[in-house]
């Protein structure tokens, strides 16, 4: 078997093994949806492209797809380029190069949440850390709005609950978990503290036990249900925890009062520190690249995303972002990279993204490869290697090609350039 590194989810475990016999993927050490994805993405080595005219679809090459498409994205002086989160933290630079050479829109998938997290005030305090040091150090772990059994299956067992560390020699015996959802989960199964809120009370929750760490209240009776026993428990074991880290997720960021929660998780925090513990608060984002795509957006064009190029400098309009553009039906013609949008935007913005003409670049399969008049399917970055993904934690991660150093000649970076060097070469004759 050949150490690779897994882009299943966007933890990218590095210590999984893999192999094909007979055409059958064999892995070591891979989740249930590590392993899907793997197998997934073995079936395409090699760049193909699709062209749907009148109904009728049929492969073509991957010049006469390329061209194609600069037909299309030149039929409209603001196109839409739009996913990016499952894509190359290089094919992300290339999205945003041939957005400026196109006078488009550029924004990606996290714009359906991650981009407000990522914009908050929140990640002035350095709340964030690497997990590697989160599983050294972690004492009082508490997944708030969020159930890795569900996304990010290796979350618990490799980095946060279960693993020994430094300063936590006997694993999850040396540490507190604490779980805080709207429902019980099965990680509240591992659970020290399992407190169930009403939906949009999360603020409420964390102001009362900032306030009881700070002294400026004590809880003495019930809040939002839930008896003073368990409350003043999880008070007590935030007090007595040298290292906490909280790990929030969508319960958090898509609850509808993103900057409230997250003011009230800094809140939290900060009152932790003034106790004299280390206290750190980090985003759960299971799509591979979400970090990789406003971090890459941000050294571009010092914007996390929702960038403008209709004029030569790169303009971002703060919490206008492609979701309310598509609703206003601004867009005729989309560009869309990597991610399966149709089935994950909301009803009304996917409905009008539908509507646009579509070029895909990325894996085939989905809805919005489908419903594209033009497809041009890449193989993975697992399979191409040489390219890199940002960790949830910020730690860019390179790849190497799988199963063999056979690297497919065109991957999504490639074909990126190649649409955008036709581009500009038709705009500007050079």
């Amino acid at each position: 078997m050949k150490d690779i590194i897994c882009n299943g989810c966007s933890l990218f475990c590095d210590d999984v093994a893999a192999e094909t016999v007979s055409d059958e993927v064999k892995s070591l050490g891979f989740c249930r949806l590590g392993h899907v994805h793997l197998s997934t993405s073995l079936k395409v080595q090699e760049a193909t492209a699709v062209v749907r005219e009148n109904g009728r679809e049929r492969n073509v090459s991957i010049n006469d797809a390329l061209e194609a498409a600069c037909d299309i994205l030149l039929s409209d002086e603001h196109p839409l380029l739009f996913g990016w989160s499952s894509s190359s933290n290089e094919a992300i630079r290339e999205g945003l190069v041939l957005a400026a050479a196109l006078g488009g829109y550029f924004d990606s998938s996290t714009s359906l949440g991650p981009l407000q997290a990522m914009s908050h005030s929140i990640h002035d305090l350095k709340l964030d850390i690497d997990l590697e040091y989160v599983r050294n150090n972690g004492e009082f772990i508490i997944y708030w709005g969020n159930d890795p059994t569900e996304s990010l299956h290796r979350h618990p067992s490799r980095f946060a609950v279960l693993p020994r560390g430094e300063k936590i020699p006997e694993g999850i015996e040396s540490r507190t978990i604490g779980v805080v959802d709207v429902r019980e989960t099965e990680t509240m199964k591992m659970a020290n503290h399992r407190i169930i809120i009403p939906v949009g009370s999360d603020s409420e929750l964390l102001n009362t036990l900032t306030s009881e760490l700070s002294g400026t209240t004590s809880i003495t009776g019930p809040v939002l249900g839930i008896p003073v026993v368990e409350l003043l428990g999880l008070v007590r074991g935030l007090q007595k925890s040298d290292c906490t880290v909280i790990f929030y997720g969508s319960g958090i960021i898509n609850s509808g009062h993103t900057n409230e929660n997250l003011s009230a998780i800094a809140g939290l925090v900060k009152a932790l520190r003034n106790n004299g513990k280390e206290a750190y608060a980090m985003p759960m984002f299971p799509e591979r690249n979400t970090m990789g795509a406003v971090i890459t957006a941000n050294e571009v064009a010092s914007s996390p995303g929702s960038i403008d190029y209709s004029n030569d400098e790169p303009v971002t309009t703060p919490g206008f972002t492609a979701l309310q553009k598509l609703a206003t039906r601004e867009f005729k013609v989309s560009l869309i990279a990597g991610d399966d949008v149709l089935a994950m935007l909301p009803g009304p913005a996917a409905k009008a993204l539908a509507q646009t003409q579509l070029v895909y670049i990325g894996p085939p399969g989905g809805l919005t490869d489908k419903r594209a008049a033009v497809s041009i399917h890449t193989p993975d970055i697992l399979i191409m290697g040489s390219r890199t993904m940002t960790r949830l934690d910020m730690i860019q991660v390179e790849f190497k090609p799988w199963p063999d150093e056979h690297v497919a000649p065109l991957g999504m970076t490639e074909v990126l350039i190649k649409l955008r060097e036709i581009i500009q070469k038709r705009t500007t004759g050079k």
